[in-house]
């Protein structure tokens, strides 16, 4: 078992209620409990008094003393039995595995046929790779699935504009910035002649009634754009158990949406431009009454989501459905969730919500042509990277690749979720500060020291700046959890830049080979390797072989 948590556990049984440990401030000790704190209510004494009784019973091998100070009880480790419990476990491969025994139905990435994916979708797709990559490795089974929005007004807009002003020539020749392209043009031309808005309309229902000539269409569209996303998620490393579109639940949407009339959940709305149209009755929730069904028979996108919820309940049995979205739709997921429960749905339904990518100050319109294409941003990251490598006289193609598709991965990942994202080059690329190349440079360091000499090792009584990384080090396990626990990879994101600047800072004042204690340090170094690759590979990362 982890040192950490046994000792927590240890305490927690003593103390008779569960107790969560806390790193407390330089030379107050390894680890805190604030039992006085957690306890004085209860026991009607002083946090003080409790935590000087709690600190008095406790004995434990992994405990050298533990010291009362307020309401805290501060533990100092034994060094070397602590050591000795992370000898074999720090080095090995499965380091950090659980078998939590969960199943999960993760939504993410999910782009629209027949638009670009741009740096925006870049956060969803990454958060939910990592995620998924993170609760299966603590040994629960995940379903990876794609939401592609594939049916909606759009499609009506670009079969008018196909129709219209399509170079099939450019189409052949790059698909997705053709149908961009014609897409935009639709939009600037509906300001001069409002009544393409009306055709396409009929367009969309033509397809959703069956059209073959609108379904043929619609079909190619699909086709030419799944070829390009799956390029991009090549270059990620992304990949999915399951690929569905929202054009798949057109029906199931429509027998959901009288389903709820019938019980009541629903209603007619019978007023204003939504007049004949299927609502959902959310008004004592403070939700409204969102559209289900459109007044012609057109469903809408949270009939949609509600009957693709219903099928990924039934289809997989899931104890968890996560949906890796934006927070700009926070509105819709709450309703989805509500009506999803009035209709007996018991399952943690969870919106991992975060915020928008920025990008030299612009916001993000595929409508109005405001684009910045994901393949571009990989491709400047990996030339700025190379660039980089070259100066220092250690470029290859593959490395680079690595690295700087990584260095765009990381810096979204190490926000916290509900931040935006504010993308500069500068920081983005660079080999030092808080960023991707950082921690793979940690990583590239401690695999040189181990390419020349990888051991044996010599089990000693660590000093004080091996036990500082040492106790960093048998923190990953725990940090794995609490980033499962949060639904948010940043946690490990922020976790591997602090592993990565305390072996920098180690390896800058301490010597490995040829030092009297290299056997001992060489495991050291080796468990470092292993963090920060195991690490990389849960965040999407690549490792290099050299930088």
């Amino acid at each position: 078992m982890n040192p950490y948590r046994e000792v927590e556990e240890y305490v927690s049984s003593l103390a008779g209620v569960p107790v969560r440990g806390e790193i407390p401030p330089e030379g107050k000790g390894d680890y805190a409990f604030p039992l006085g704190f957690r306890l004085a209510r209860v026991l009607r004494r002083s946090p003080a008094e409790i935590s000087r009784e709690i600190a008095e019973r406790i004995e434990h091998p992994l405990v050298e003393r533990a010291v009362p100070e307020g309401g805290y009880v501060n533990i100092f480790f034994d060094r070397e039995e602590f050591v000795k419990r992370l000898w074999e476990e720090a080095v090995s491969p499965g380091f950090g595995r659980g078998e939590e025994g969960r199943r999960y139905v993760i939504d993410y990435s999910s782009p629209n046929i027949a638009k670009p994916m741009h740096v925006g979708h870049l956060r969803s797709t990454i958060v939910g790779e990592s995620l998924k990559r993170i609760l299966t490795y603590l040994g629960n089974e995940v379903v990876g699935l794609n939401y592609l929005g594939d049916i909606g007004t759009q499609f009506g807009a670009l079969i008018v504009a196909y129709r219209r002003w399509v170079d099939e020539k450019a189409l052949e020749e790059d698909p997705i910035k053709e149908l961009l392209r014609i897409y935009v043009k639709f939009h600037e031309e509906v300001e001069k002649d409002p009544s393409l808005e009306e055709e396409a309309r009929r367009e969309l229902e033509k397809l959703e009634a069956g059209d073959p000539e609108n379904v043929s269409l619609w079909e190619r569209f699909k086709e030419l754009s799944l070829k390009g996303f799956e390029r991009i998620y090549r270059r990620l490393g992304v990949s999915f158990d399951v690929v569905t579109g929202e054009s798949e639940f057109v029906e199931g949407a429509r027998r959901i949406s009288q389903e709820l009339l019938e019980k009541g959940i629903a209603k007619v709305w019978e007023e204003g431009e939504k007049k004949g149209a299927i609502v959902a009755d959310l008004e004592k929730e403070g939700l409204n009454h969102p559209v289900l069904l459109k007044s012609d028979g057109t469903t809408i996108y949270l009939s949609r989501d509600l009957a693709s919820l219903l099928w990924r309940v039934k289809e997989f049995e899931p104890d968890a459905l996560l949906y890796v979205v934006a927070i700009e739709q926070s509105l819709h997921f709450r309703q989805l969730f509500t009506i999803a429960r009035k209709l007996g749905i018991n399952k943690e339904l969870v919106h991992v919500s975060f915020g928008m990518v920025h990008v030299e100050g612009m916001r993000l319109s595929t409508r109005r042509g405001q684009v910045i294409f994901l393949e571009d941003i990989l491709d400047t990251a990996v030339e700025r990277v190379a660039a980089e490598m070259k100066g220092r006289g250690t470029y290859s193609p593959e490395d680079a690749e690595k690295i700087g598709v990584s260095s765009v991965v990381f810096w979204m990942l190490k926000t916290e979720l509900n931040k935006d994202v504010r993308f500069r080059w500068e920081d983005v690329t660079s080999f030092t500060g808080e960023s991707g190349p950082y921690v793979q440079y940690a990583y590239v360091r401690a695999r040189n020291i181990l390419e020349k000499k990888s051991g044996p090792f010599e089990l000693l009584p660590p000093d004080d700046a091996e036990w500082r990384l040492i106790k960093l080090i048998a923190r990953f396990p725990i940090v794995l959890r609490e980033s499962a626990r949060r639904y948010s990879p940043h946690v490990l994101a922020r976790y591997l830049l602090d592993l990565a600047t305390r072996f920098h800072n180690f390896y800058d004042h301490n010597r490995v080979l040829g030092d009297p204690r290299e056997g001992f340090r060489l495991w050291l170094v080796t468990a470092v390797k292993n963090v920060l690759e195991t690490g990389q590979e849960l965040l999407a990362m690549r490792p290099p072989s050299r930088m």
